[in-house]
């Protein structure tokens, strides 16, 4: 009996080490919520305290929301630590698509409850007026749609299974776009703007608001 308890102890660490280690490699991946992976989830749940600790070890904090359902890591800049995330920056219209989708966030967080969905229509339809006049009309959606991807991979947005060009609107971009980077971005609109002129002549669409981690799939916030 007493070697099938130590049997099942270890077994029971073992596993606990395990959910561990993946709860641990995912956060340094990206972002994780409940709506993308419920194991994983309750894994981060179960780990939290361990997480936070080993995390905080290396200069990095973990973000868990437990009313939204999501959790993630950050730079803790004052640690005195070598930078584990790298600073990028957000493009122009990445900046732009993501300031509109914290405003409707807003705006229909206050109206409704439950999902809240855009769509790449009207995405565009927002985004337009900040670009200069578009010939080709399919380039431009083609353009919002790669941003939407974008904010697909950072867990801003989810795609709505069986809906094309529809997302669900996920709560972490509250805590992403928030009061502070808003005031940020307001600032600096007159820069944008001049360079959303520069555009039409031809200029690549460079980063112009810095953010914790990467652009693209395995992105870091």
């Amino acid at each position: 009996m007493e070697t099938a308890d130590r049997q099942g102890q270890a077994s029971l660490a073992e596993a606990k080490e395990k959910a561990f280690a993946r709860a641990a490699i995912a956060l340094l991946r990206g972002v994780i919520s409940r709506g993308r992976d419920e194991a994983l989830w309750q894994d981060v749940l179960e780990q939290q305290i361990s997480l936070r600790d080993y995390f905080q070890r290396i200069g990095l904090r973990l973000y868990l929301d437990a009313a939204d359902e999501y959790a993630y890591l950050r730079q803790m800049d004052d640690a005195g630590l070598p930078r584990l995330i790298p600073r990028t920056q957000l493009s122009y219209g990445f900046s732009l698509l993501l300031v509109e989708l914290r405003k409707t966030l807003g705006e229909l967080g206050t109206a409704s409850e439950g999902t809240l969905v855009v769509s790449l229509p009207d995405m565009v339809r927002r985004l337009k007026p900040f670009f200069p006049p578009e010939a080709n009309e399919l380039k431009f959606q083609q353009r919002v749609e790669r941003y939407l991807n974008q904010a697909d991979h950072m867990g801003f947005v989810q795609p709505v299974p069986g809906r094309e060009a529809e997302y669900t609107l996920c709560p972490l971009i509250r805590s992403f776009v928030d009061a502070q980077w808003l005031s940020d971005f307001a600032d600096r609109m007159e820069e944008y703007a001049a360079y959303g002129r520069e555009q039409a002549a031809g200029t690549e669409d460079d980063g112009l608001f810095e953010q914790d981690g990467e652009e693209g799939e395995d992105g870091l916030i």
